[in-house]
């Protein structure tokens, strides 16, 4: 870890307005900055601040686009930098609403959006047929809208997608050039979706590895059900405490000379994001 930075996802800052995320960040030895443009659902309007819930820093695509350079600019003189923008988007989303994601990142300067694919059809379905439509998209988004923009696209290895493993992932982004398609290495999400061997994951997508998403989770018992089996479910909680052995997946990283920053995303509820984020960086840097 001593020469990996970190970074941190600003979803797990909801209590904090933008100039007190980023003085965190400085007090902590944070040097990379993912923006979140969302829109706060309505219902969560006015109500205590949560991750996927209400912000303080209402980042919407709109003000992203209007704001984002200045916003850039307070990032830079503070000594961090932009790393891309997380966007709540799709392939299947019309082209203006690309667009609006895109140019906000362009404005800002961060280099690359977060564009995932189409959720999962709830039946059986055409694996392959499916995968060349979703490669067709990336690659048309890619030819017309980001790269006359200079934006690099990023597809997440996220649980209950289509990119919920390495090779899901390596599936997706195979055929079209690392300079305009990379992966966000969520390791927190591997835990979900069962054993992964860390050097195998890493030597799969070593190319294409943007970034890594660092959390933690554990499996935890909800009791039986009918059939007197076990229930399951995952609860989000610190590093020491997750089911992942994040120092193999760090050393692996290491090995393979994948030196992409770590963006921290601790969705704990035990402490509070400022807290939270500092736990988090200890623990990182001790590793």
């Amino acid at each position: 870890m001593a020469n990996r930075s970190l970074g941190v996802n600003a979803v797990m800052l909801p209590e904090l307005d933008f100039d007190q995320q980023v003085a965190l960040c400085v007090s902590l030895g944070v040097k990379y900055y993912q923006y979140r443009p969302r829109i706060v659902p309505p219902d969560q309007a006015g109500k205590p601040f949560s991750y996927w819930g209400n912000h303080r820093f209402d980042l919407t695509p709109q003000r992203m686009l209007a704001e984002g350079a200045a916003l850039t600019r307070k990032l830079t003189a503070a000594g961090l930098s932009p790393w891309g923008t997380l966007p709540e988007a799709t392939i299947e989303n019309v082209d203006d609403v690309l667009k609006l994601h895109l140019e906000g990142a362009a404005a800002a300067g961060a280099g690359r959006v977060r564009l995932g694919p189409p959720p999962i059809p709830d039946k059986p379905f055409d694996y392959r047929t499916l995968l060349e439509i979703m490669v067709r998209r990336y690659r048309w988004i890619i030819e017309k809208l980001a790269r006359p923009l200079g934006i690099r696209l990023i597809v997440e290895t996220h649980a209950q997608s289509f990119a919920a493993s390495p090779g899901l992932a390596w599936n997706l982004v195979q055929s079209l050039p690392p300079a305009d398609i990379g992966v966000i290495f969520d390791v927190a999400n591997f835990a979900r979706e069962g054993a992964v061997n860390p050097r195998l994951a890493v030597s799969v997508l070593r190319d294409y590895i943007d970034c890594i998403h660092i959390g933690a989770s554990k499996r935890v018992t909800l009791g039986t059900d009918e059939r007197g089996l076990r229930k399951i479910a995952f609860q989000f909680c610190s590093f020491e405490e997750g089911d992942l052995p994040v120092r193999d997946w760090l050393d692996a990283l290491g090995e393979a000379g994948v030196t992409a920053p770590v963006i921290i995303e601790d969705y704990s509820t035990d402490l509070d994001s400022p807290g939270r984020l500092r736990r988090a960086v200890q623990t990182l840097k001790a590793l």
